[in-house]
């Protein structure tokens, strides 16, 4: 970096992410210019080289930068859509992860390659708490799951907890439908059980904060996931999260708003008092999961391009 001349920062997406903002505002408060663009976006013939760029998805087609500090995210996607044995993951100065146990299955991976590795860090999603508006939450007879219609969602776990329940229990899923047979099941079963099932379609994120309003719990029945915004930004709400025990999800979320098997969720439902407040779920969004993560992720980019400054002038 010359001396005067702004640091800047690219990050790398093809989607419209929420923490997209979230990163911009902590790049910015550092003084750091910060443009997004496509993961395989190439260099511009006389465009000056970016100091640090931050890859948002660990992807095969992702373009390395030379001369840069280069970071990316592994999350849950990468994990099981790619062979991470053919992306050169020693090219890279870090990798973060958002899940404590994708860590580790990554870790392993690294364990096996005959060539220096990066460290790999875990920092969780941040939500951006002034977004989302908080109140102490009642009991109450509706269920929100904010998700896609896909086999990875086991939704066929949700509306098992649902025919467990009363049947003026109301189970709503917001999310864009990627499989019809998942649909046609969810429609055919529910209809047979006689229990009420909306289903939304996607919403748009700037709408869910009121979408979510006419629910009193957050269920989350994945397989797999990694740290997944909806369920955070439900608790910043003072939703009561109950969450299927998919790998890394404990030490996300409190033991308490943990299940294994449908009529474990039941009684989590039912039995509302044994869960956190609406307080308490909001303090753990604001300790745990806050924009602060972005800045713990700048702090690390600078670290990391001290270290090259330093090599290359040593």
């Amino acid at each position: 970096m010359l001396a005067g001349v702004p640091m800047k920062a690219i990050l790398t997406t093809p989607w419209e992410n929420a923490w997209v903002p979230l990163f911009r505002y902590a790049f910015h408060e550092r003084g750091i210019e910060m443009e997004v663009r496509a993961p395989n976006a190439a260099h511009l013939k006389g465009e000056p080289f970016p100091d640090i760029v931050l890859h948002g998805w660990l992807r095969p087609d992702n373009q390395l930068w030379r001369g840069a500090v280069n970071i990316a995210y592994l999350r849950r996607y990468e994990l099981y859509g790619y062979d991470l044995s053919r992306i050169p993951l020693h090219l890279y100065d870090a990798i973060i992860c958002v899940n404590d146990w994708i860590a580790d299955q990554l870790r392993a991976v690294l364990a096996r390659r005959a060539v220096d590795t990066p460290p790999v860090h875990v920092i969780y999603n941040g939500v951006d708490l002034d977004a989302w508006t908080f109140k102490d939450r009642s009991p109450g007879k509706s269920i929100g799951m904010a998700c896609h219609i896909h086999p990875k969602k086991n939704l066929p776990l949700a509306l098992q907890i649902l025919a467990l329940l009363p049947d003026d229990y109301q189970l709503h899923i917001a999310g864009a439908i990627q499989d019809r047979c998942t649909l046609d099941y969810l429609d055919h079963l529910s209809r047979s059980m006689k229990r009420r099932l909306v289903v939304w379609d996607q919403i748009p994120h700037r709408e869910m904060d009121m979408w979510w309003e006419q629910h009193q719990y957050c269920l989350s029945t994945s397989i797999s996931e990694g740290n997944p915004n909806n369920v955070l930004e439900a608790m910043a709400k003072g939703i009561y999260p109950v969450v299927h025990r998919w790998p890394g999800a404990f030490p996300q979320f409190p033991e308490m708003h943990l299940f294994y098997t449908a009529e474990k969720a039941r009684q989590m439902i039912v039995h509302h008092s044994q869960l956190l407040t609406s307080d308490m779920l909001r303090m753990i969004v604001e300790r745990r999961f806050s924009p602060a993560n972005y800045d713990r992720v700048v702090d690390l980019a600078l670290q990391l391009r001290g270290a090259h400054e330093t090599n290359q002038h040593g």
